[in-house]
C-alpha cells in the first residue's frame, strides 16, 4: 500500500524537530566539554576551533590536586556540596514523606491552609528571605558561633525551600494510590505506620524516586544563599566556586569548563542509575487533588 505524501511530510518534520531538539541539548554540553580539554591560548584563538588540536587533561588533573590552591578549593567545594545536597535530599524525603502521607490520608482542621501554605512558601523568591535570614543566623552566631560560614547552615536553609516542595510532589502521588489497599493491609493486622511502610512505599518508590533527585538537583545548583552565607572554604559550593575562578584581570574559562563538566557528572549519574524511575514518577505525581 503506497502512503499518501503527507505522510512522509509529516515524518520528516517530525524527524528535523527531533534532530533540532538533540543538538538544542547538546550542543552546549558539548561545547563545555570541548573547552575543558582545551588551553586558555586555543579557546581564545581565531578562527574558533571546534575540535581541540592539542588536548590536555591538565584542567582537570589540577583541580583534583589537592597540592594546589585551585585544586584545594575544588575539593572542598565538591566535598560540601555533596554534604549539603545529600542531607537536603535525605531529610527532606524522610520528613517530607511523612508531612505528605499525613496531608493525603489524615482529616484534620487546617489541612488546606497547611497545604496552600507550603506552596506559598515554595514560591516566595529566594531573595525575598535573604535578609530575615542573614539577620537571624548573625545573631545565632553571637551565641554560639557555629552557623555562619558553614556548610550544615546551607543544608538548613536550602530545606527551608525544598521540604515544601517535597510534601507538595509527594502528597499527589500518594492520592494515587488506592486508599483500599491500606484498608486491606490494616484488616490484617498493620499499624497505619506499618501499612506506610508495607504497602505505600513500595507503590509509591517511583515518586520518591524522582522527587529525590529534583531534590538534589535544586541543593545542588543553589547559588544566591551560598553566595550571602559563604567566606571559607567552610562553605564554599560548587556553583560559588566556579564564579571565583574569573578575575578582574583573566578569566580561566577553561578551568570553568573543567569545572563545570565536573559539577554535571553526580546529577548525570544519578538520572542514569534511577531512570526508569523518574519518568513514571514525574507523570504521576502532583495531578490529583
Amino acid at each position: 500500500m503506497r502512503r499518501p505524501l503527507t505522510y512522509y511530510l509529516t515524518r520528516g518534520l517530525l524527524y528535523f524537530a527531533v534532530l533540532v531538539m538533540v543538538v538544542w541539548t547538546l550542543a552546549p554540553v558539548s561545547w563545555l566539554f570541548i573547552s575543558s580539554i582545551s588551553t586558555h591560548a586555543e579557546l581564545l584563538s581565531t578562527p574558533i576551533h571546534w575540535v581541540p588540536q592539542q588536548p590536555t587533561w591538565e584542567n582537570f588533573s589540577s583541580m583534583f590536586d589537592p597540592g594546589q590552591d585551585t585544586g584545594r578549593r575544588f575539593l572542598a567545594a565538591f566535598r560540601n556540596s555533596m554534604y549539603i545536597a545529600g542531607s537536603v535530599t535525605a531529610f527532606s524525603l524522610v520528613v517530607g514523606t511523612l508531612a505528605a502521607y499525613a496531608l493525603a490520608r489524615l482529616p484534620f482542621r487546617g489541612r488546606n491552609s497547611l497545604i496552600m501554605g507550603l506552596l506559598a512558601v515554595r514560591m516566595l523568591p529566594v531573595i525575598a528571605l535573604v535578609i530575615p535570614f542573614f539577620v537571624l543566623i548573625i545573631r545565632l552566631e553571637y551565641v554560639i558561633p557555629i552557623f555562619y560560614d558553614r556548610w550544615w547552615t546551607l543544608a538548613i536553609l536550602y530545606n527551608a525551600f525544598i521540604l515544601g516542595f517535597v510534601v507538595w510532589i509527594m502528597r499527589g502521588y500518594f492520592l494515587t494510590i488506592p486508599v483500599e489497599l491500606e484498608e486491606a493491609a490494616r484488616i490484617d493486622g498493620c499499624t497505619r505506620l506499618m501499612a506506610l511502610r508495607l504497602v505505600v512505599l513500595p507503590l509509591a518508590a517511583p515518586g520518591l524516586v524522582a522527587t529525590g533527585i529534583l531534590a538534589f538537583l535544586l541543593a545542588w545548583d543553589e547559588f544566591l544563599l551560598a553566595l550571602i552565607f559563604s567566606k571559607t572554604t567552610n562553605a564554599l559550593t560548587l556553583p560559588l566556586y566556579i564564579t571565583q575562578l574569573g578575575s578582574q584581570y583573566i578569566t580561566a574559562y577553561e578551568s570553568i569548563a573543567a569545572a563545570g563538566v565536573a559539577a554535571a557528572l553526580p546529577p548525570v549519574v544519578l538520572a542514569l542509575l534511577f531512570q526508569r524511575w523518574i519518568v513514571s514518577g514525574l507523570t504521576a505525581g502532583g495531578v490529583k487533588g
